[in-house]
């Protein structure tokens, strides 16, 4: 069996070249549109490329009886792309038997290694129509923006909802207008993605806030930046809590951070103790609790810190998730904390994230408000509100046409 690669303008130069090396027995095996520079290079021309395949007849075949029969018609697949280039439906299949009293020929022993690449090529290929309808060939512009989507990291499922919405809403020049495309694509990810929100407090009512993560997410740092910036109107007013009783240091780490912004620090590593530390302190408006690093498969701790923050009347949950993790383990750290009521993403080591797509499918995909983003370890500073509006106009290339509204 033949196995080759030919690359073209289109796909019916492809086919061609297909028909001239291997005849009208070949076999399509895989088709992609390709470009000759890499990901970053937007400007250069797209290509086709298409894997084909011809298995030549066993020698044993020239020696059997000719019979006059009709000419076998070209196999399914070739018949189906030329289908789709002359812009016609696709043929339906039709299995040829072998003749009365004739034998089909087996495959050879040494075939093996190939039939298992064509089962794993056609399983890819059956993948691959599950999730891009039959016969829908994409734009350039769309192709090309779905592909710069998938390398920024963003979910597979969002960007096919993306694409599919710019084909209904689109059509005709401005599919064509890369700017255009560009920014309805911006325009749909923000629409999708969920209000951010702030810590508020109030004069009156006391404010208390868990914050919860992987082990080295960085939540100490994280609450103590957010403590810093209350602190420049409420020094005396704010308390920080100090539960974890597993991270060597964790306790001098939060200690030196609460000296350099000038607040109260206390420990507490039970329910009976958390209780104590907030009747000394009822005149503090706010009350920041750090907890230890915590596995998304650890059960246990989860409905440890759960019955924690029960005693601590918590009035809101910060889900610290680290911007350099892959998405499924991002959304594992999030699905462990779904018991907990009223959770913000806060996303950290954000100026050292490079694919912007996985957080940004996170917060689509919980529809969990985003409170801020960590943009550096000093203390005070390097926090901002956690608007990803710019996230988006990052991964897409484009800047949005509007922003996302901020949370009441």
């Amino acid at each position: 069996m033949k196995i080759r690669k030919y690359e073209a303008r289109n796909m019916s130069e492809a086919l061609q070249q297909v028909r001239e090396d291997l005849g009208e027995g070949a076999v399509i095996l895989n088709s992609r549109q390709i470009r000759r520079n890499n990901r970053f290079n937007l400007h250069d021309e797209a290509r086709v490329e298409v894997t084909a395949a011809y298995d030549e007849l066993p020698a044993v075949a020239e020696q059997a009886p000719v019979q006059a029969r009709p000419a076998p018609a070209a196999p399914l697949t070739m018949q189906r792309y030329a289908a789709q280039a002359d812009g016609q439906e696709p043929p339906v299949a039709s299995v040829p038997s072998a003749p009365l009293g004739v034998a089909a020929p087996a495959p050879s022993a040494d075939m093996g290694p190939v039939m298992e690449q064509l089962r794993q090529l056609r399983q890819a290929l059956s993948r691959l129509e599950q999730r891009v309808p039959d016969g829908v060939v994409l734009p350039e512009t769309l192709a090309r923006l779905a592909e710069r989507m998938g390398n920024m990291g963003l979910e597979e499922t969002v960007t096919a909802r993306i694409v599919q919405q710019l084909l209904q809403e689109l059509d005709g020049e401005a599919l064509q207008d890369r700017t255009r495309v560009g920014e309805r694509a911006c325009a749909l990810l923000v629409q999708e993605l969920p209000a951010w929100k702030e810590i508020k407090i109030a004069r009156k009512v006391r404010k208390v806030v868990g914050f919860v993560g992987s082990s080295g997410a960085g939540k100490t740092t994280a609450m103590a930046k957010i403590a810093a910036g209350f602190a420049v109107k409420r020094k005396g007013r704010i308390v920080l809590i100090s539960t974890d009783d597993k991270r060597i240091g964790a306790l001098e780490q939060a200690r030196a951070f609460t000296e350099i912004i000038g607040v109260a620090l206390e420990v507490a590593y039970n329910s009976e103790a958390i209780k104590e530390v907030l009747a000394a302190h009822q005149d503090a408006q706010l009350v920041l609790i750090d907890t230890p690093g915590c596995g998304p498969h650890d059960h246990r701790e989860w409905e440890r810190l759960r019955q924690l923050f029960e005693a601590a009347a918590v009035d809101e949950v910060q889900v610290v998730v680290d911007s350099l993790l892959g998405f499924d383990h991002m959304l594992d750290v999030v699905e462990a904390s779904e018991h907990m009521s009223e959770r913000r993403l806060l996303f950290t080591k954000m100026d050292e994230m490079v694919r912007s797509g996985a957080a940004l499918s996170v917060a689509i995909g919980s529809q969990l408000p985003t409170s801020y983003f960590t943009v550096g370890a000093a203390v005070p500073g390097a926090i901002k509100a956690g608007d990803m509006a710019g996230q988006v106009s990052e991964l897409i290339g484009v800047a949005p046409a509007t922003g996302k509204k901020k949370g009441k």
